[in-house]
């Protein structure tokens, strides 16, 4: 007989969480969960990340399907687009909360290679967890397996629209103002990229170009992509851009001439936090020492510098335009879809748009 290609069970454990899933979401006359159901479910996972979380919602289901898993070991087959990414990609399309939208909880987890060397029940991350449903019976499981999907089915959460922006009184201080509150929101680089790729976005129809974002925390490799940010002219890729808040981002230096030769390009741009306060970068000399030692052509340039000159390049209309695309973006399961990201950033422009709306009622200078 010839060898499976794929372990269908884990598909099957997919199907089955997705269809309960929905059941829950499309009945509205659904009895929501006990609170003591849901207060014992919390309290389950209280401190766990959407990795674990996600995985040991997996576990308990695919318990159900393969009756013959011993609690120990990790299914063959749970990474890849049938297992892991399928399921945490289609909770997130759902607008569900409760994995925190992390895309392949398989791979977070370290669970490569030859995962019969894992145990599960000895994983500290786990052996609580197992050790609570490997002694229920088979009925006990699938009850739980429903108050659970009932839970993660209710903290879905879908986001609001942002508001129309008005486009009259946009000018480049406030709008420039505003940018610049908008990158400060705590979002693991989702905001600032999001930002950033929309002002290409708008920016660079001007000349026919093509601009196409990632998710922030997507493997380029694995994706066969060369940055957060990719511009395409005719189809031929001549620009890609790594977009970072984070501190650490000169240990990546070899990552991003791997990125620049896998797209053939001459140049690679990074846009960062925090340049112009970096004694190493802060002035053109230093700047080139640092290039020097570098060896490639990489442009480094601020994130607030290029917040404020393409609020200066894009017309009133665009930047409203590129306020929409930004949140457009964030909502985007396959790109973030976070919902505390978008909670954020439509905090910051319904704080702002009232502040406007004072402004415009009181000042004569405001463009009408």
């Amino acid at each position: 007989m010839a060898k499976a290609s794929r372990n269908l069970q884990v598909e099957q454990t997919v199907d089955m969480i997705l269809s309960a899933v929905d059941s829950c979401i499309n009945n509205d006359v659904v009895q929501p969960l006990p609170v003591q159901q849901s207060e014992l479910i919390q309290q389950r996972f209280a401190g766990h990340g959407g990795s674990v979380r996600l995985a040991s919602f997996f576990l308990l289901a695919y318990s159900l399907v393969d009756e013959a898993w011993d609690f120990a070991a990790i299914p063959i087959g749970v990474r890849g687009k049938y297992g892991d990414k399928r399921l945490a990609s289609a909770l997130t399309q759902r607008h569900v909360t409760f994995h925190k939208n992390i895309t392949a909880f398989g791979e977070n987890l370290g669970w490569k290679g030859n995962v019969r060397n894992f145990d599960l029940s000895k994983d500290p991350r786990f052996s609580e967890f197992i050790a609570w449903i490997r002694h229920k019976n088979l009925a006990e499981r699938k009850q739980l397996l429903d108050d659970l999907c009932l839970f993660i089915a209710q903290t879905r959460s879908v986001p609001p629209a942002l508001p129309e922006l008005p486009a009259n009184y946009l000018t480049y201080a406030k709008a420039f103002a505003l940018f610049m509150e908008l990158s400060a929101i705590a979002s693991e680089g989702h905001v600032q990229q999001f930002l950033v790729a929309a002002m290409l976005f708008h920016h660079r129809q001007k000349i026919g170009a093509e601009i196409i974002t990632h998710h922030p925390h997507a493997a380029d490799k694995f994706d066969n992509t060369c940055g957060d940010i990719e511009e395409f002219l005719d189809g031929r890729l001549t620009h890609a851009y790594e977009v970072t808040v984070r501190d650490d981002w000169k240990n990546r230096i070899p990552d991003l001439r791997d990125k620049m030769n896998r797209g053939h390009l001459d140049k690679y741009t990074l846009i960062a936090s925090g340049i112009r306060n970096d004694p190493e970068l802060s002035t053109p000399r230093h700047l080139l020492d640092f290039i020097a030692k570098v060896n490639f052509d990489l442009a480094i340039v601020d994130l607030t510098d290029f917040i404020s000159v393409f609020c200066a390049e894009l017309t009133a209309q665009e930047i409203s335009a590129v306020l929409k695309t930004g949140y457009e973006f964030l909502m985007d399961p396959k790109l973030s879809g976070r919902s505390e990201f978008m909670a954020a950033y439509k905090a910051v422009v319904d704080r702002w748009l009232a502040d406007g709306s004072a402004t415009a009622a009181t000042d004569p200078l405001t463009i009408s």
